[in-house]
């Protein structure tokens, strides 16, 4: 359907029928705003979330990495030596997942959301959500 026009020779008649399109205009504007606000809250929690998840990763490739077999007698077992090796492997695999990750995350928050807090109509309602939060 969209929105009725607004015409800028009727602003002067000041006629119901303009303040009701304009009303039109505004309640969208209002819906539009609690959309985008929305939309970098939940951006901003999911890639905090992400980066919870990131550093939970990397301790446990770490914890991987530094797993060793207290071996019975003088010498690891081929299975010990197997199973280490073994887990050294997955956690570099983690690593590597977990740097691809951390890439594919910085990209959305520095184009997205960076980009969306340029907007001016945003800059002023988030600041009023900061200051509704206080």
């Amino acid at each position: 359907m969209g929105l009725p026009t607004l015409e800028f020779s009727d602003s002067y008649l000041d006629s119901p029928d303009f303040r009701e399109r304009l009303q039109c205009h505004e309640i969208e504007l209002e819906r539009t705003n609690k959309f985008i606000k929305e939309l970098i809250k939940d951006g901003s929690l999911l890639i905090g979330a992400l980066r919870n998840l990131s550093m939970a990763v990397q301790k446990f490739s770490q914890s991987l990495q530094d797993f060793q077999f207290e071996c019975i007698g003088d010498a690891e077992t081929d299975d010990e030596i197997s199973i280490a090796q073994s887990l050294k492997e997955f956690a570099r695999l983690l690593i590597a997942v977990e740097e691809e990750r951390r890439r594919l995350v910085k990209e959305p928050e520095e184009s997205c959301l960076h980009s969306l807090l340029k907007v001016p109509f945003i800059q002023l309602a988030i600041t009023e959500m900061w200051d509704d939060n206080k």
